[in-house]
């Protein structure tokens, strides 16, 4: 579609949204990749109107897509960080007129970072701005494995040379480099902690609009629900110069020192999940497929063999310095701060952690006063709930009544040498812990499992969980077991110090697949913890 087609169109667009008549003329102004921008004034003010892409919006489920992508911006907008959002008239954002869609913006005053000259506080202030995306609602999730790319390269190639493409000779003689860099993506991906959160992995400098210092996100089409890990790491490495391959290493680390200040879960692993940054496999598969279709037209073609060209350099640029990076991630990063964290934090990022260890002398520690223990009477469900949520385990009474059903339900009749509260001089039971086995039936050795140790918020400090602990360890013993397992997790990381304090260790398999939760328990408590799973 021609210049003065899309004219025509913006001017009507304009009218039907009741923005005024255009009185000055319409001009391109510089924009994505794949979309088209331009400044338009009318009798009513000065608005940005971004034209989408035609052969996008052609795309499966791309309008869901957006959909999605809108309700998030308006979560931004209610929460108040700096973006620029799309217009919204009618109750909708995206707008439709004849054969085309657009988003329109209020006009923007300022300049967009250049590329090469981007400073150390503009990387800190973006990846403080990605920070607070990260923090609004970040979700510990169950695990998922990621869909494993598998791009063709060879048949790209053969593609490219039937069509006597500039790009084809290209592609063949980096066809190692390529299945190096999406292998090193795949592992990556499938290494990813389970946590998931709102994010905008498309904020890269040419879309952060800078006026007097200040910073506001621009074209947000990309925001999405996404791993922060893969999110910082990604966009840590852009501002830093990646993409110019003109990589500085301190702006990773003021990007970092910025981001961790608004968001930090605890996960420092960045150099072993290196394999992110070559995320730009599936941006050149997008462009090759760009420069050879037949549905492109000449310039569309002509920017997608310049995409291929800049991108398998980037590719290669990013193999080149790999091993200063990861050396970089792995010392550089800010330390963890346990102060920042309460002793059972959502925030941390989550790791499944088991602990054994032999319970033939469990060392005793006595209850202060205006205590006592009592086992499991009937009718104790619910004090049980009730503790577990004020230590919050559980959100809500239905969460906690699904637990119990699930560990304890059948097995009422046991509970009375099992099941143990604490128990405050007036009656009320203000902690408990379970001397059980593994439920699951996956654990064929005779060793007891502690389970549910939990102390109501209002009374913890008050040296009440290793009395509990012992109590229940020698209840163990009496039950004939000589070793236990201790199911926990990074989130958390003060009863785990608890655990290592009686002389649990980490069991290996469980330390070999979940190290970093282990290196994260090691940071918050303190406590020397050997992550080499050779020398367990």
């Amino acid at each position: 579609m021609n210049e003065h087609t899309i004219e025509k169109q913006i001017t009507n667009l304009m009218q039907q949204c009741r923005l005024g008549a255009v009185i000055a003329p319409i001009t391109p102004v510089s924009g994505g990749l794949m979309h088209k921008m331009y400044r338009v004034e009318t009798d009513c003010g000065i608005y940005a109107v971004k034209c989408l892409n035609p052969e996008i919006m052609k795309r499966p489920d791309v309008l869901e897509n957006y959909a999605r992508t809108e309700k998030i911006e308006r979560i931004l907008e209610e929460k108040g960080l700096p973006i620029v959002p799309a217009l919204t008239i009618d109750g909708l954002k995206m707008q439709h007129l004849e054969d085309r869609y657009f988003y329109l913006f209020a006009w923007q005053e300022g300049q967009i970072t250049d590329w090469h000259h981007i400073s150390d506080e503009q990387c800190r202030t973006a990846g403080n701005i990605l920070g607070q995306i990260h923090a609004v609602d970040p979700q510990n999730v169950s695990h998922k494995e990621p869909e494993i790319s598998h791009i063709d390269w060879q048949t790209y190639a053969r593609k490219a040379k039937t069509q006597k493409s500039e790009i084809a000779a290209l592609l063949t003689d980096s066809a190692e480099l390529l299945i190096y860099a999406e292998t090193e993506w795949n592992l990556a991906r499938a290494a990813l902690p389970d946590i998931r959160c709102l994010t905008n992995e498309d904020m890269d400098p040419k879309n952060v609009m800078w006026d007097n210092g200040n910073a506001r996100m621009i074209d947000l089409e990309c925001l999405d629900y996404g791993n922060p890990v893969s999110g910082a790491l990604q966009l840590a490495l852009q501002w830093a110069g990646i993409t110019t391959r003109s990589l500085d290493m301190q702006k990773v680390i003021s990007f970092f020192d910025g981001y961790l200040t608004a968001y930090d879960n605890c996960f420092r692993a960045y150099g072993n999940v290196f394999g992110l940054a070559y995320t730009w496999v599936e941006w050149l598969e997008y462009n090759i497929q760009r420069s050879l279709g037949k549905q492109y037209d000449d310039a569309e073609r002509a920017m997608g063999i310049c995409e291929v060209k800049n991108t398998i350099g980037r590719i290669q640029y990013i193999r080149d310095h790999e091993k200063e990076i990861k050396d970089a991630l792995d010392s550089r990063l800010p330390e963890i701060k346990a102060a920042r964290y309460d002793n059972h934090d959502e925030r941390i990022c989550y790791y499944e952690l088991l602990l054994e260890g032999d319970i033939t002398e469990v060392p005793q520690y006595a209850l202060p006063d205006g205590f006592h223990f009592v086992p499991y009477a009937e009718n104790d469900r619910d004090a049980w709930i009730a503790i577990e949520m004020s230590a919050k385990e559980f959100d809500s009474y239905e969460q906690g009544l699904a637990a119990w059903n699930r560990y304890y339900a059948a097995n009422l009749a046991e509970l009375p040498n099992r099941m143990f509260f604490i128990e405050t001089n007036s009656g009320e039971k203000i902690a408990t812990a379970t001397a059980l086995y593994d439920i699951h039936g996956r654990d064929q050795s005779d060793d007891g499992w502690l389970h549910w140790v939990a102390v109501r918020r209002e009374y913890q400090g008050r040296g009440l969980s290793k009395p509990l602990i012992s109590h229940v360890l020698r209840a163990m013993q009496r039950l004939g077991h000589t070793r236990a397992k201790i199911p926990t997790q990074t989130t958390t990381w003060l009863a785990c110090k608890v655990y290592l304090d009686f002389g649990f260790t980490p069991i290996a398999k469980n330390l070999q697949r979940n190290r970093e939760g282990w290196r994260i328990i090691e940071a918050l408590t303190g406590c020397d913890i050997k992550t080499d799973v050779s020398l367990i």
